[in-house]
């Protein structure tokens, strides 16, 4: 009897279907479950032995792997992507864990790019860097004009207020103007000495100078031309010398306060000893031709037009399109020009109070300070 003779009558005992059973084709179409089993040998030996009658048994076995394969995949897999799912609902509702509060703290950056006052203190941060660095030296910062009502007063006197400020030593303003300057009353302080009796009595202490000078509230020294309400009269570089000489020991930075003008000889001997200046003119377009006759002029005689920062100064609330034109004819030298803004209370010619100084005008001050300040540094 064949092998082929013996499976048939093994199923035929077994009540089983001959045409299905006994060819090889079904039995691998039932293996493809062994690789999923246990071990790859049974295959190999299933396919190179023929059947024995412990395999009958299997038989009936064919039903069972078909559904097995449907729940097993099933069951592991239906925990799977229950994690995917869960998270979908949660981005819709407002959340700490959604995307868009989690990309919130790169926007954070947004608010220090603002349009007002934030960004005018921040102007106001890098400009206080700049104004408390150390110096080698005691800075000397002339503040000049061609001619007076220009505001040269009012902006000498804010230079220097805005200096101490920013810096923990000491910063002396000093009215070199030989008339009736108003460089003290601007700043807001008063002295029965002056430069003349400074220059006199030649001291020798900090305390024998401190005599000499008058004080404002927040520390800032004043060193007057003449006695309050008495005119300076005649007032040469050399008596001038002699007087701001004894000063520089004792100070950081010296702002002057010069007189009208630039070709007499106490301002070309002030502008030849400055560390940097400050040219004060009208926020006009009359303003800005008189500026620019002296650059030119200041190119021609000294060597201070690197180390020169121009100041327009608005009299009147509506300066209207002249200031444009100003700063336009200015600025195509190459020199910094800062517009100052109308301000009430500079306008009113009082003694100046910082805290009802405008924010516009104020941080225009700082900025043209500042630049000063950096130009008188840069020199050794």
């Amino acid at each position: 009897m064949t092998d082929r003779d013996w499976q048939r009558a093994v199923l035929h005992d077994l009540g089983g279907l001959e045409s299905g059973l006994v060819a090889p084709s079904p039995r691998p179409a039932a293996l493809p479950a062994a690789p999923q089993v246990e071990s790859p040998w049974t295959a190999a030996l299933a396919a190179s032995q023929p059947p024995v009658p412990h395999p009958a048994p299997a038989v009936p076995q064919p039903p069972v792997p078909a559904p097995a394969p449907h729940p097993a995949p099933a069951s592991p897999r239906v925990p799977a992507p229950a994690p995917h799912p869960t998270p979908d609902p949660r981005p819709r509702e407002p959340s700490e864990n959604t995307p868009a509060q989690e990309s919130a703290p790169r926007r954070t950056p947004g608010p220090r790019r603002p349009v007002g006052p934030s960004s005018a203190a921040g102007e106001l941060e890098w400009v206080g860097a700049r104004l408390g660095a150390p110096v080698p030296s005691c800075r000397r910062i002339a503040v000049t004009s061609v001619r007076g009502g220009a505001g040269k007063s009012t902006v000498a006197a804010l230079v220097a207020g805005i200096i101490r400020r920013h810096r923990a030593d000491r910063v002396v303003a000093v009215d070199a103007d030989p008339g009736l300057g108003s460089l003290p009353l601007r700043a807001g302080a008063t002295s029965p000495s002056s430069l003349r009796h400074l220059a006199a009595a030649r001291p020798r202490s900090w305390e024998e100078t401190a005599a000499h000078l008058g004080r404002t509230d927040e520390g800032l020294y004043v060193l007057p031309a003449a006695p309050g309400g008495a005119v300076a009269g005649t007032l040469d570089h050399a008596l001038f010398q002699r007087g701001v000489g004894n000063l520089s020991r004792y100070f950081s930075t010296a702002v002057i306060d010069c007189g009208a003008g630039l070709s007499e000889d106490l301002q070309r001997g002030i502008l030849a000893e400055a560390h940097a200046q400050v040219f004060v003119t009208p926020g006009t377009v009359d303003g800005a031709l008189s500026a620019r006759a002296a650059v030119n002029w200041l190119a021609q005689n000294t060597g201070l037009l690197p180390r020169t920062v121009i100041a327009l100064v608005a009299h009147a609330p509506n300066p209207g399109t002249d200031v444009k034109r100003a700063v336009q004819m200015l600025s195509a030298g190459g020199l910094p020009v800062v517009y100052i803004p109308f301000d009430r209370h500079l306008a009113a010619g009082v003694s100046i109070t910082p805290e009802r100084v405008g924010a516009a005008a104020h941080t225009a001050a700082a900025r043209m300070t500042a630049a000063a300040f950096a130009r008188a540094l840069a020199v050794r």
